[in-house]
C-alpha cells in the first residue's frame, strides 16, 4: 500500500482572504492594536511560523504565552471567518480524491502548515473532510519538514500497514513542498495551481510535476509510477 500526504492550501482549494483575515482579527484582538499581514509570505508555511512572523512585522515580541493565546484565538476566528463562500476546489480535485479513497492500494492522510482544527474547517467548506482520517499539521511542529514522519506514523497506527518514506508521497504545490519531501525522504510530487510557476517548481527536480489534477485519472497512474 502507498501512502500520499496532500498539502491543503493551493493544492486541494484555496481561501480567498479569509485566512489572511482571520490572523489579523485575532491578533489584533489579542494585543489590541491594528494589524496587517502585507508582505506576508503564507506559501508552503506553517501556521505558526506565519503567525510569529506577523507579529514581528507588527512591531510585537512573539513571546510563548503571547503566542499561545494568538494561536488559539486566530483557531477560533478561523471557525467563523472560513466558510464554504470563501474556499474554491482546484480542478480534478473532488474526482482525484473520490477515486483515490475507493483504492485498496493508496491511504490518503495530510501534511499541512495549518493548525488542525483549521485544516478540517477548510476540508469541510468544500466537503473533503471525510477523505483524511490522519495527517501531521502545522499545531504538531513548526518546521515542515518533521510532518511526513509523524503523518505516516498516525497512518501505520491507523491501518496497521507498516508505511515506510519508500512508498510514500508528499503532494503540495511549492518548492517547500518538494524541500519537505526531500528532507523526510519521501518522493515529492507537487501541482503547479499555486504560487511558483511550473518552471519554478521544475527547477528542483520533483519527482512527480503537474499542471493540474486533471484528469484524474492519468494522474492516479502518473502518481502510481513513481513507486515501480
Amino acid at each position: 500500500m502507498h501512502l500520499l500526504l496532500l498539502d491543503i492550501d493551493g493544492t486541494l482549494l484555496r481561501v480567498h482572504g479569509a485566512g489572511a483575515s482571520a490572523i489579523e482579527k485575532a491578533i489584533a484582538s489579542v494585543t489590541g492594536q491594528p494589524i496587517s499581514t502585507d508582505g506576508i509570505s503564507f506559501s508552503g508555511r506553517t501556521d505558526p511560523n506565519i503567525l510569529r512572523d506577523v507579529v514581528r512585522e507588527n512591531g510585537l515580541v512573539p513571546r510563548p504565552a503571547l503566542m499561545e493565546e494568538i494561536t488559539a484565538t486566530y483557531t477560533e476566528a478561523a471557525r467563523n471567518t472560513i466558510v464554504e463562500a470563501d474556499v474554491e476546489r482546484l480542478p480534478g480535485t473532488d474526482e482525484l480524491l473520490s477515486l483515490l479513497s475507493k483504492r485498496d492500494d493508496i491511504y490518503l492522510a495530510l501534511v499541512t502548515g495549518n493548525v488542525e482544527p483549521v485544516a478540517y474547517q477548510k476540508l469541510r467548506a468544500v466537503g473533503f473532510a471525510h477523505h483524511f482520517s490522519v495527517g501531521a499539521f502545522g499545531s504538531d511542529h513548526a518546521t515542515r519538514s518533521k510532518l511526513p514522519g509523524l503523518a505516516m506514523r498516525r497512518a501505520t497506527e491507523n491501518t496497521g500497514h507498516a508505511f515506510s518514506m519508500a512508498n510514500t508521497m508528499v503532494i503540495g504545490d511549492t518548492t517547500k513542498d518538494i524541500e519537505c519531501a526531500r528532507e523526510a525522504g519521501a518522493h515529492s510530487g507537487v501541482v503547479a495551481t499555486g504560487h511558483p510557476s511550473s518552471s519554478d517548481l521544475a527547477a528542483l527536480n520533483p519527482d512527480l510535476l503537474l499542471d493540474t489534477f486533471e484528469p484524474p485519472e492519468l494522474t492516479i497512474e502518473r502518481i502510481l509510477s513513481i513507486f515501480c
